[in-house]
């Protein structure tokens, strides 16, 4: 009798297949984790750039005298926004007898446990004097109605342009 050999056929044994499965397994937990982590960062980036946007509206609102220029404590945004806003205005007080820094806090109106982004913007603006009856008789028709004891508004019309976020 004639011995035959038995010659290797050619493809993966169980073993490889399972070991390979798993692996890949792992791979695609390990990107899914990645792909949460980086979809998590950008919706906070978003919410960051919304908060610098809206306190960037309610400084520019109240340097145009749009909105009085008083201290305020969490009151309501009325803007299109992906979820509630809530912001506070408060106005410092300064050793320097001209300016005042005026603060504007944006923050998202959650639950602490869902980590609420806050913004804050501080500019220094002129401490304008109250307009008294002869200020208004002698020229106060050149500021165009701007400049007021509360409005915050430039006489000069372009007196804030240099403040930073």
């Amino acid at each position: 009798m004639r011995q035959r050999r038995v010659q290797p056929v050619a493809g993966f044994t169980l073993l490889e297949v399972i070991l390979s499965l798993v692996v890949l397994g792992g791979s695609v937990a390990i990107l899914g984790e990645v792909m949460q982590l980086a979809n998590r960062g950008a919706a906070d980036s978003r919410a960051e750039t919304q908060a610098q946007l809206l306190a960037a509206n309610v400084m520019d609102e109240l340097i145009a005298g749009y909105a009085e220029l008083n201290g305020v404590s969490r009151q309501p945004l009325a803007a299109e926004t992906d979820g509630p806003w809530v912001y506070s205005v408060s106005i410092g007080t300064s050793q320097l007898s001209y300016l005042v820094p005026v603060e504007v806090l944006v923050e998202q109106d959650l639950q602490p446990e869902f980590n609420p982004v806050r913004f804050k913007l501080t500019r220094w603006l002129p401490d304008l004097p109250a307009p008294t009856a002869d200020a208004s008789a002698m020229g106060g028709a050149s500021d165009s109605g701007a400049g007021s004891a509360t409005g915050g508004g430039s006489a000069t019309g372009g007196g804030f342009t240099g403040g930073t976020l």
